[in-house]
Protein backbone atom coordinates (compact mmCIF):
# COMPACT_ATOMS: atom_id res chain seq x y z
CA UNK A 1 0.00 0.00 0.00
CA UNK A 2 1.60 3.72 -0.74
CA UNK A 3 1.27 6.46 1.18
CA UNK A 4 -1.05 8.17 -0.38
CA UNK A 5 -3.49 4.97 -0.77
CA UNK A 6 -3.01 4.54 3.45
CA UNK A 7 -4.04 8.79 4.06
CA UNK A 8 -6.82 8.23 1.73
CA UNK A 9 -7.81 5.11 3.97
CA UNK A 10 -7.45 7.02 7.01
CA UNK A 11 -9.28 9.96 5.87
CA UNK A 12 -12.58 7.80 4.70
CA UNK A 13 -12.44 6.00 8.05
CA UNK A 14 -12.46 9.43 9.85
CA UNK A 15 -14.99 10.58 7.89
CA UNK A 16 -17.40 7.89 8.86
CA UNK A 17 -16.60 7.82 11.90
CA UNK A 18 -17.11 11.90 12.90
CA UNK A 19 -20.03 12.02 10.29
CA UNK A 20 -21.89 9.18 11.66
CA UNK A 21 -21.66 10.86 15.20
CA UNK A 22 -23.00 14.18 13.62
CA UNK A 23 -25.89 12.24 11.96
CA UNK A 24 -26.75 11.04 15.27
CA UNK A 25 -26.81 14.71 16.98
CA UNK A 26 -28.20 16.14 13.45
CA UNK A 27 -30.65 13.83 13.06
CA UNK A 28 -32.13 13.32 17.41
CA UNK A 29 -30.81 16.65 18.99
CA UNK A 30 -30.47 19.86 16.20
CA UNK A 31 -33.97 19.00 14.35
CA UNK A 32 -36.68 20.90 16.12
CA UNK A 33 -40.13 19.00 16.49
CA UNK A 34 -41.42 21.06 13.47
CA UNK A 35 -38.95 19.86 11.43
CA UNK A 36 -39.41 16.01 12.63
CA UNK A 37 -43.25 16.22 11.96
CA UNK A 38 -43.34 18.41 9.01
CA UNK A 39 -41.00 17.36 6.43
CA UNK A 40 -42.75 14.27 5.31
CA UNK A 41 -44.39 14.04 2.05
CA UNK A 42 -46.80 11.49 2.97
CA UNK A 43 -48.66 13.10 6.04
CA UNK A 44 -51.98 13.27 5.73
CA UNK A 45 -53.49 17.00 4.68
CA UNK A 46 -49.45 17.40 3.90
CA UNK A 47 -48.63 21.13 2.25
CA UNK A 48 -45.60 19.93 -0.03
CA UNK A 49 -44.11 23.48 -0.01
CA UNK A 50 -44.43 23.11 3.70
CA UNK A 51 -42.70 19.93 3.81
CA UNK A 52 -40.26 20.99 1.48
CA UNK A 53 -39.28 23.64 3.64
CA UNK A 54 -39.34 21.49 6.68
CA UNK A 55 -37.29 19.21 5.35
CA UNK A 56 -34.79 21.62 3.98
CA UNK A 57 -33.96 23.56 7.10
CA UNK A 58 -33.45 19.99 8.85
CA UNK A 59 -31.20 19.10 6.19
CA UNK A 60 -29.44 22.29 6.30
CA UNK A 61 -28.49 22.10 10.34
CA UNK A 62 -28.04 18.34 10.28
CA UNK A 63 -25.23 19.02 7.02
CA UNK A 64 -24.08 21.79 9.59
CA UNK A 65 -23.85 19.20 12.14
CA UNK A 66 -22.13 16.83 10.39
CA UNK A 67 -19.78 19.08 8.50
CA UNK A 68 -18.57 20.52 12.22
CA UNK A 69 -17.57 17.24 12.89
CA UNK A 70 -15.87 16.10 10.18
CA UNK A 71 -14.03 19.49 10.15
CA UNK A 72 -12.70 19.70 13.92
CA UNK A 73 -11.80 16.01 13.48
CA UNK A 74 -9.76 16.81 10.26
CA UNK A 75 -7.88 20.22 11.75
CA UNK A 76 -7.55 17.59 15.26
CA UNK A 77 -5.62 14.90 13.68
CA UNK A 78 -4.17 17.51 10.74
CA UNK A 79 -5.80 15.48 7.89
CA UNK A 80 -5.33 16.72 4.56
CA UNK A 81 -8.79 17.07 2.77
CA UNK A 82 -9.02 18.28 -0.50
CA UNK A 83 -11.81 21.03 -0.76
CA UNK A 84 -13.23 20.03 -3.83
CA UNK A 85 -14.08 16.25 -2.34
CA UNK A 86 -14.93 17.75 0.66
CA UNK A 87 -17.36 19.75 -0.91
CA UNK A 88 -18.93 16.65 -3.39
CA UNK A 89 -18.70 14.42 -0.21
CA UNK A 90 -20.87 16.89 1.80
CA UNK A 91 -23.17 17.78 -0.93
CA UNK A 92 -23.51 13.86 -1.67
CA UNK A 93 -24.77 13.49 1.88
CA UNK A 94 -27.19 16.50 1.87
CA UNK A 95 -29.11 15.20 -1.55
CA UNK A 96 -29.25 11.77 -0.21
CA UNK A 97 -30.67 12.86 3.44
CA UNK A 98 -33.41 15.34 1.92
CA UNK A 99 -34.48 12.61 -0.54
CA UNK A 100 -34.94 10.32 2.42
CA UNK A 101 -36.67 13.18 4.95
CA UNK A 102 -38.89 13.59 2.22
CA UNK A 103 -40.39 10.09 3.21
CA UNK A 104 -42.53 9.00 0.17
CA UNK A 105 -38.99 8.81 -2.03
CA UNK A 106 -37.93 6.36 0.41
CA UNK A 107 -40.85 4.59 0.63
CA UNK A 108 -41.70 4.54 -2.90
CA UNK A 109 -38.14 2.60 -3.24
CA UNK A 110 -38.43 0.62 -0.52
CA UNK A 111 -41.77 -0.76 -2.07
CA UNK A 112 -40.34 -1.20 -5.80
CA UNK A 113 -37.14 -3.01 -3.92
CA UNK A 114 -39.64 -5.42 -1.96
CA UNK A 115 -39.93 -4.10 1.30
CA UNK A 116 -43.08 -3.04 1.88
CA UNK A 117 -44.27 -5.54 4.10
CA UNK A 118 -41.16 -4.37 6.20
CA UNK A 119 -42.77 -0.83 6.04
CA UNK A 120 -46.16 -1.68 7.23
CA UNK A 121 -45.84 -4.47 9.93
CA UNK A 122 -42.62 -3.41 11.82
CA UNK A 123 -43.58 -0.76 14.47
CA UNK A 124 -44.05 -0.40 18.09
CA UNK A 125 -46.99 0.33 19.68
CA UNK A 126 -47.86 4.22 20.51
CA UNK A 127 -50.72 6.56 21.63
CA UNK A 128 -51.89 8.04 18.34
CA UNK A 129 -49.97 10.61 16.53
CA UNK A 130 -47.07 10.55 14.33
CA UNK A 131 -46.76 6.55 14.56
CA UNK A 132 -45.71 5.92 10.95
CA UNK A 133 -41.94 7.02 10.66
CA UNK A 134 -40.57 7.37 14.20
CA UNK A 135 -38.14 5.47 15.88
CA UNK A 136 -39.41 1.68 16.32
CA UNK A 137 -40.99 1.95 12.91
CA UNK A 138 -39.87 0.00 9.74
CA UNK A 139 -39.54 3.17 7.78
CA UNK A 140 -37.30 4.84 10.62
CA UNK A 141 -34.87 1.83 10.26
CA UNK A 142 -34.90 1.70 6.07
CA UNK A 143 -34.58 5.92 6.53
CA UNK A 144 -31.35 4.92 8.86
CA UNK A 145 -30.07 2.10 6.87
CA UNK A 146 -30.42 4.82 4.11
CA UNK A 147 -28.28 7.76 5.78
CA UNK A 148 -25.71 5.69 6.80
CA UNK A 149 -25.12 3.82 3.58
CA UNK A 150 -24.51 7.26 2.19
CA UNK A 151 -22.64 8.48 4.27
CA UNK A 152 -19.96 5.64 3.86
CA UNK A 153 -20.05 6.69 0.18
CA UNK A 154 -19.77 9.92 1.13
CA UNK A 155 -16.79 9.55 3.54
CA UNK A 156 -15.03 7.68 0.18
CA UNK A 157 -15.97 10.13 -2.56
CA UNK A 158 -14.40 12.90 0.58
CA UNK A 159 -10.96 10.99 0.34
CA UNK A 160 -10.63 11.18 -2.72
CA UNK A 161 -9.71 9.20 -6.40
CA UNK A 162 -7.90 6.54 -6.21
CA UNK A 163 -4.39 7.59 -7.24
Amino acid sequence: MQHEDLVRAVIAAVAFGVMLAGHYIGDHWAQTSGQAYGKGLDAAGCVRSTAVRHCAAHVASWTLTTTVFLLVAAWWLKLPLEPGWLAAGVTLNAVTHFIADLRTPLIRLGRLLGRGGYIDQVGVVRPAGHTNSGPGTGLFELDQAWHIGWLAVSALVIAGPPI
